[in-house]
């Protein structure tokens, strides 16, 4: 009797678990591109009922599988490198196995270009704009030659071409057919800062200007002092002999305060120069 009780009890606990097993979905199918191509390794999600979410990844030929779902309303989606599905797919899983192919299409890649119009533009005709200004300062200056005449051809050189038969214009503090002062006293010389500016009488190309150093709160001074012979010089080819050079280069400078407001900045200047030539004269006509 209380085997068939319990007989009786297995075949009931069967019977009910029978309908559970039918009520369990499987969703498979494969993964092709618009070509017809399968797309092996792209990434299969699956989201539904309950917060469920499940994520697959095909295999080489291309298939993917979920199993033991629970029968409802799901969302699938699919992708791989460049490629997506065209929207999510919606779908209604029912209990057993249920086929779907999903078809991936070549994705298109968002881009955002952002203009913002309070930007500065690119190109500008302001002077500070201008590509070809040569500003030099500071360390900059020590490249420069010592020598005033040197120092005017560096400058020169670094100007380029001038508008005009005359060639470039040198300025010192914003005076024209001054003398150019010792570099130790040029706090900046700018070079082509603005060519087109219209207080120039004419086109500002070679145009070279220097600012001297303003003067100090305290009384500074500075001395220097250039010689040279023609012991290092080498003989001309053509010479019996080598020319005579002898230069001497003296240099002062003072500057100070003059009151609470004002300053001075003075700068003497003192070449002695005897550069000689050796020149062999032909005589064309001898007197017998």
């Amino acid at each position: 009797m209380t085997s068939m009780v319990l007989i009786r009890c297995i075949l009931a606990v069967c019977l009910l678990a029978v309908p559970a097993l039918a009520q369990n979905a499987t969703l498979r199918g494969q993964v092709t591109d618009e070509s017809g191509a399968l797309v092996p390794g792209a990434k299969v999600s699956l989201s539904g009922p309950g917060g469920i979410s499940k994520t697959a990844t095909a295999a080489n030929d291309g298939s993917y599988a979920f199993t033991e779902l629970a029968p409802g309303e799901y969302v699938v989606q699919a992708s791989a490198p460049s490629l997506a599905l065209r929207q999510p797919l919606r779908l209604s899983v029912k209990p057993g196995q249920q086929v779907v192919n999903l078809l991936l299409n070549v994705s298109v890649e968002k881009q955002e270009v952002t203009v913002d119009e309070s930007g500065k533009p690119t190109v500008s005709t302001d002077a500070s704009a201008n590509a070809s200004a040569v500003v030099l300062r500071g360390t900059d200056l020590d490249a420069l030659s010592d020598n005033p005449d040197d120092l005017a051809a560096d400058l020169q050189a670094l100007a380029g071409p001038a508008a005009g038969p005359n060639g470039g214009a040198i300025f010192v503090d914003g005076f024209s057919g001054g003398e150019l002062p010792p570099k130790n006293s040029i706090r900046e010389i700018r070079i082509n800062q603005n060519p087109f500016s219209p207080e120039y009488d004419r086109l500002g190309y070679g145009r070279i200007e220097i600012f001297t150093k303003p003067g100090t709160d305290k009384f500074r001074g500075d001395l220097g002092y250039n010689f040279a012979t023609d012991k290092w010089n080498s003989r001309n080819a053509y010479a019996d002999q080598k020319a005579p050079f002898h230069l001497n280069e003296l240099r002062e400078g003072l500057s100070g305060p003059i009151g609470k407001h004002a300053s001075f900045n003075v700068v003497f200047v003192r070449e002695w120069v005897d550069n000689g030539n050796v020149v062999n004269g032909v005589v064309l006509n001898r007197s017998p």
